[in-house]
């Protein structure tokens, strides 16, 4: 891995349609070399799967994080066991135990019950609830989804099977969306982009590093009480966009940002941390790397799947 690689990396998961023309054209090399990197990048397994989804919000969902020490001593079963909730599309596992459970619930009313399972399922007896704050003006609209119009655009059936065509190979060419779906390759390129301007849909590239590459770390910042948000993330982000990925705000929690940072020197990973801690309005920084990631299809992920079996 090298600042190619991860610039790269930063680009797919703003837009894995994006054409290796433009890739390089952003990276300052060649289309060749793009190639290259991307079947590299496949085949050590940094890219687990593209995908393209249903945007969150254009079910409205609610995302909800819950976080904290496990007791779990089987950690594999505890996640396939969260990983049967239809809420849940995401759990990460730091140093210590620690687990980070991600989902999207239908309304706020099942905050409660939800919680509770991951709490029973997780082992986790003192969790944390985070629920994160949409548009906090702090990460770029591809990761946070933009301002949540008030109504979107309903999609077809068309629409959903052209999704559901996209569920494992974000970067399908056209054309065989098109053969599959019988319809025109101009009209499968005239439904994507009617989507993606009106934000209904939605692109997710979990990705990963094997062992003696890029380490990633979760960091915990408590922010002084009277520090704008959004300006610290957008500062923190600042001084390394190559290696400081996100910094996410949770509206319940007012004086606390969740980040994410990685290198594959840990000398560059203590000078991010070094430098986020002399922030002016930061407090504490706390770290923990990250081991592992579960990924999981959740309730408005599946909805273009089980479109497929619909009758027109």
């Amino acid at each position: 891995m090298d600042d190619v690689d991860r610039m790269l990396v930063l680009l797919i998961c703003e837009n894995p349609r994006m054409q290796n023309r433009e890739l390089a054209k952003r990276l300052g090399v060649s289309r060749q070399a793009v190639h290259h990197r991307m079947d590299a990048l496949t085949k050590t397994g940094a890219f687990k799967r593209m995908k393209a989804t249903v945007s969150a919000n254009y079910v409205n969902a609610v995302p909800a994080a819950v976080w904290g020490r496990s007791k779990t001593t089987t950690i594999d079963e505890t996640l396939d066991r969260l990983g049967e909730n239809e809420f849940v599309g995401r759990v990460v596992v730091a140093g210590g135990n620690f687990l980070y459970v991600l989902g999207c619930l239908r309304d706020t009313s099942e905050l409660d019950n939800y919680v509770e399972f991951v709490k029973r399922v997780g082992e986790i007896p003192e969790p944390t609830v985070g629920m994160a704050t949409p548009n906090a003006g702090i990460m770029p609209d591809w990761i946070d989804g933009g301002n949540r119009k008030r109504i979107y655009k309903e999609l077809s059936h068309l629409d959903l099977q052209i999704i559901a065509s996209l569920k494992d190979d974000a970067r399908k060419p056209i054309p065989v969306i098109a053969r599959s779906l019988r319809v025109s390759a101009k009209t499968v390129r005239r439904h994507l982009e009617n989507m993606r301007i009106d934000g209904s849909l939605d692109f997710d590239v979990p990705w990963d590093f094997p062992p003696g590459e890029d380490m990633f770390t979760v960091v915990h910042v408590t922010l002084r009480s009277d520090a704008e948000k959004s300006k610290v993330g957008k500062r923190l982000l600042s001084k390394d966009p190559i290696h400081a990925y996100y910094f996410r705000s949770f509206s319940n929690l007012p004086s606390f940002l969740l980040g994410l940072i990685s290198s594959d020197k840990m000398s560059e990973i203590r000078k991010i941390l070094r430098e986020i801690g002399e922030d002016e309005d930061v407090l504490t920084v706390t770290p923990n790397l990250i081991y592992y990631e579960r990924t999981y299809d959740n309730w408005f992920e599946r909805l273009p799947a089980a479109s497929t079996y619909c009758t027109e």
